[in-house]
């Protein structure tokens, strides 16, 4: 009963700082800006309780479903918000990301009843150090993505806005197209090493059940395509200054293969 209030508490909290975040980017007054900030915070401190008391619960890190990775990747989003506001003061930024966070953390919401499954219920190949170390890195580098994934679609806002000579409300309160090319290119570069360290230690976690390191899976085969993405983008921004629009373009494109690799491997 204890982690079934608190999810909803959680999701009361995102909802609210939402609707706040919503309301300064209309208004622009700088108090509800704060109070989102402080709100979000209060729900990503219960955020981070709910994932202990799982894996308190559970004997596991709680990743091993859908809606488990899916409130592991909204907490993540949170956490990069709130430094993100910390170093930036950014405020936009939590009317793009803070609706896909509360979006990602309702399945979890809906599954909870007050009874979360016992460590006994957890099946061995979970308990591996390697599952855990697979999965974490594996979703963190999810959520490197779905922050680029944001980063584009506000390049993209700011862009057409200036081409059409439409200086309004959200034009001001968006950063400047290169501060957001240097965001894109920032995140996607911590999303990379953060997926490659997820592939290797999943497939010595493979090795350890199948005692094969890769057997070309579906499931493998389709993080592989996500990282070969991501790396041509990598190469192309390093070597070839591939920039600006099509980088943000490109990351877009990239969290739909993400998003898809995601559900693949859940479902």
């Amino acid at each position: 009963m204890t982690l079934f209030l608190l999810v909803k508490g959680v999701l009361a909290a995102y909802f609210l700082a939402t609707l706040f975040f919503l309301i300064y980017l209309v208004t622009r007054q700088r108090a509800l800006a704060v109070v989102s900030v402080w709100v979000t915070a209060l729900g990503g401190a219960g955020h981070t309780a709910l994932l202990v008391g799982l894996m308190a619960a559970q004997g596991v890190v709680p990743v091993a479903t859908l809606d488990q990775a899916l409130a592991f990747v909204a907490w993540g989003l949170v956490g990069v918000l709130l430094g993100v506001e910390l170093r930036y003061r950014l405020h936009v930024l939590g009317s793009f990301i803070l609706p896909l966070s509360f979006l990602l953390l309702l399945p979890i919401g809906v599954s909870i009843d007050g009874a979360p499954p016992g460590r006994a219920d957890a099946p061995a190949l979970l308990t591996s150090a390697w599952f855990g170390v697979h999965a974490v890195f594996s979703l963190l580098g999810f959520v490197a993505f779905a922050v680029a994934f944001v980063i584009g679609l506000m390049y993209l806002t700011q862009d057409r806005l200036l081409k059409a000579k439409r200086f309004n409300r959200l034009f001001e309160q968006l950063p400047s197209l290169d501060f957001l090319d240097e965001m894109n290119k920032g995140t996607i570069l911590l999303g990379f090493p953060l997926l490659t360290i997820g592939m290797l230690s999943g497939a010595i976690w493979a090795s350890r059940i199948t005692d094969d390191f890769w057997s070309w899976t579906p499931k493998q085969t389709l993080t592989l395509v996500t990282w070969l993405f991501y790396l041509v983008i990598l190469h192309g921004r390093m070597n070839f200054g591939w920039r600006a629009k099509r980088a943000a373009m490109l990351a877009i494109i990239g969290f739909a293969v993400v998003g898809v690799t995601f559900l693949y491997v859940f479902i």
